[in-house]
């Protein structure tokens, strides 16, 4: 279950984080990226920029020193540090949209919801959603579909998808169907990474193909 290794250099190394890893070290003491990191880097330091959920696949860059660090987080922050992600989503997406929402994060049950305006610990939250195909699988309506962030929010994609009818294949705990087509996590993958390296400017793009278990749900 170790990272697979895209890019590195003195300053960052780019993962492909597998789903079951944690992006950081938490009570239960599981594996996580950090403790990975710390152990390949050989030293304490780690600058993580941006997460993943546990069971979320995909691209993720790391800061190997602190400067590297303050930089990437200020290019996530200007939206600099560009996100795709790619997810299976419960029935069919007709078009490309602009989500909108807000959203309030309840810490004591790690759940997102979407409530109004204004409600208090409401953070507004936004995306640029589009279909990439559509079609049956053993009787099932699916749309892959790809997700541009504008937005960072806990669970942002899948209290979203879910709040506009189509729940992420294998996420049940926002709306998708119990067991459909045997996936037992929320079919979201981070495919693309782009941002401009924090000491030489170069802009690096990055692409990650789906993993296993997503591609094996779409080929039927």
């Amino acid at each position: 279950m170790d990272p697979r290794i895209l890019f590195e250099d003195t300053h960052l190394v780019v993962v492909s984080k597998p789903a079951g890893l944690l992006s950081q070290g938490e009570k239960t003491g599981d594996p996580n990226l950090v403790d990975w990191c710390r152990a390949h880097f050989g030293r304490n330091y780690v600058g993580l920029v941006h997460r993943l959920d546990r069971f979320t696949s995909g691209l993720m860059v790391v800061a190997k020193r602190s400067k590297s660090a303050e930089r990437l987080t200020n290019a996530l922050r200007d939206g600099e540090l560009v996100r795709v992600y790619h997810a299976i989503l419960e029935g069919r997406l007709a078009a490309a949209a602009d989500w909108r929402h807000h959203l309030r994060k309840d810490p004591a049950t790690n759940t997102t919801s979407v409530v109004r305006a204004g409600a208090a610990g409401a953070k507004e939250a936004s995306l640029h959603v589009r279909p990439i195909e559509s079609k049956s699988v053993r009787g099932v309506a699916l749309t892959l579909a790809e997700f541009r962030l504008e937005t960072g929010r806990s669970h942002q994609i899948r209290v979203q998808s879910a709040a506009m009818g189509h729940p992420l294949l294998g996420d049940t705990k926002y709306g998708a169907r119990q067991g459909e087509l045997g996936l037992s996590r929320p079919a979201l993958h981070s495919a693309h990474l782009e941002f401009p390296h924090p000491m030489t400017k170069e802009t690096l793009r990055f692409d990650d193909p789906l993993p296993a278990d997503l591609a094996a749900i779409l080929d039927g």
